[in-house]
């Protein structure tokens, strides 16, 4: 190679014209542009595809000059690339050979039992450019380094969008296509995703291969398996970088450390928002389009989620499958059930990041949390007046579209109309019972402080009358026909 195409070694001195990136080698520097340059100089002789890269085509233009001449000896399946039909076939014979040197692993692929090898030694020879992290795996720290420069050289033959990650945006191509290649051996539905056909399949004959190694359970998903061990165990391998904090599941652990970074990867489309989670993004940017796919089979009602809408059905059926495994009890939603079994068990696994208190409940112990921070997440579109719970601000809502709300007590008849239709103790009492009862025990109830039910007032925001009017005693007295 010619001097003035190659860097000094270890030096990455040339540079890409769109971006920050830096290449050790001209050819790597220059194939890289293409990514940018919306060109693709390589076309098919055939069809009307275009490459970036000479051996993307090549290996393209196979499918019509010799379509897929290597055949697994297993099945029926054919491929273009020889390379490609052998690590096929190893599916099929189970063939894994290479061996981790620390552990009893196996390998159909040399570089991912190289990868996994630096599981062990803590080896992430591959660092980012833009900051202080390192990856044991090459692929990994490109992705990464697109959160950086904003980089999707994965575009969509079919609509506008583009990604960072190739899977990903074969994915997406299918939604379009409506192509779910991966069909349901025992009903009529299909997958996009192999992964999901499998867990599926599992449904219809209620295999479940995973057991656990310290208990009876078993499980129809190894990675929930694996999860569920490290309660009996109490391993959470998965360290944070930037704190003492651990984790039992790797995703979780990378979602974490992005608190310490401030990296947001996945970013709305038509605001400025950034989040570290995928699946807030897409619930937020519904809210933008308004969009809300999924359709109830018994009415006209839409849902954005598919679980509100399957949550929602069971209304209709009256189908309740999460039962209870201490009472009677059956729910239609599996969080209730959960919540409602750590009546019996005494569980409060949800503590209070600034004091002592634990819940059994997840939404009490964030509503609790709010006495702390003084948190109104919830904004009238009509003022300026923000609330701390959601059904409080559903009802002030109502004061400016002018839809009625229950009856109130005489004491606050001749109040003004915010007081009249906000502030009544009857409606007040039912977001307790409809919080409470649901998740905990009289005794549960009674623990829920002064200082909570005088925030829960202060959010009706009514002049005109003082939290002390209802005492504590009042939400008590709820329960007193209620036998809890």
């Amino acid at each position: 190679m010619k001097r003035n195409e190659m860097a000094d070694i270890g030096e990455k001195s040339f540079k890409c014209q769109y971006c920050e990136r830096s290449f050790t080698f001209k050819c790597h520097c220059k194939r890289h542009e293409m990514i940018h340059i919306s060109d693709k100089p390589f076309k098919c002789q055939y069809c009307d595809k275009s490459f970036n890269f000479k051996s993307h085509c090549k290996q393209h233009e196979m499918v019509h000059t010799r379509g897929k001449p290597f055949k697994c000896q297993y099945c029926d399946k054919s491929f273009s690339v020889k390379r490609t039909c052998i690590k096929h076939e190893m599916i099929h014979s189970g063939e894994k050979p290479f061996k981790c040197q620390f552990c009893e692993k196996c390998f159909r692929r040399k570089q991912s039992c190289a990868q996994h090898e630096m599981n062990h030694t803590g080896e992430k020879p591959f660092k980012c450019q833009h900051c202080e992290k390192s990856f044991s795996c090459k692929k990994l720290c490109k992705q990464h380094e697109m959160i950086h420069t904003g980089e999707k050289p994965f575009k969509c033959q079919h609509c506008d969008k583009s990604f960072s990650v190739k899977s990903t945006c074969i994915k997406h191509e299918m939604i379009h296509s409506e192509e779910k290649p991966f069909k349901c051996q025992h009903c009529e539905k299909s997958f996009i995703i192999k992964y999901n056909c499998t867990r599926h399949e599992m449904t219809h004959t209620g295999e479940k291969p995973f057991k656990c190694q310290h208990c009876e359970k078993s499980f129809s998903c190894k990675k929930v398996c694996k999860r569920h061990e490290m309660i009996h165990t109490g391993e959470k391998p998965f360290k944070c970088q930037y704190c003492e904090k651990s984790f039992t599941a790797k995703d979780k652990c990378k979602q974490h450390e992005m608190i310490h970074t401030g990296e947001k990867p996945y970013k709305c489309q038509y605001c400025e928002k950034g989040f570290i989670e995928k699946r807030n993004c897409i619930q937020h940017e519904m809210t933008h389009t308004g969009e809300k796919p999924f359709k109830c089979q018994y009415c006209e009602k839409c849902f954005r989620f598919k679980i509100s809408c399957a949550q929602h059905e069971m209304t209709h059926t009256g189908k309740k499958p999460f039962k209870c495994q201490h009472c009677e009890k059956s729910y239609s939603i599996k969080r209730s059930c959960i919540e409602h079994e750590m009546t019996h068990t005494g569980e409060k696994p949800f503590k209070c990041q600034h004091c002592e208190k634990s819940f059994s409940c997840k939404k009490v112990c964030k509503r609790h949390e709010m006495i702390h921070t003084g948190e109104k997440p919830f904004k009238s579109q009509h003022c300026e007046k923000s609330f701390s719970c959601k059904k409080v601000y559903k009802r002030h809502e109502m004061v400016h579209t002018g839809i009625s709300s229950p009856p109130v007590r005489k004491e606050l008849q001749g109040r003004n109309e915010l007081n009249r239709t906000i502030l009544s103790p009857q409606s007040i009492k039912k977001e307790f019972q409809d919080d409470y009862m649901q998740h905990g025990t009289k005794g549960q109830v009674e623990s829920y402080t002064e200082a909570e039910v005088k925030m829960e007032l202060n959010d009706y925001n009514a002049p005109e009358v003082r939290p002390e009017i209802y005492p504590v005693a009042m939400f008590r007295n709820v329960f007193a026909d209620t036998g809890v």
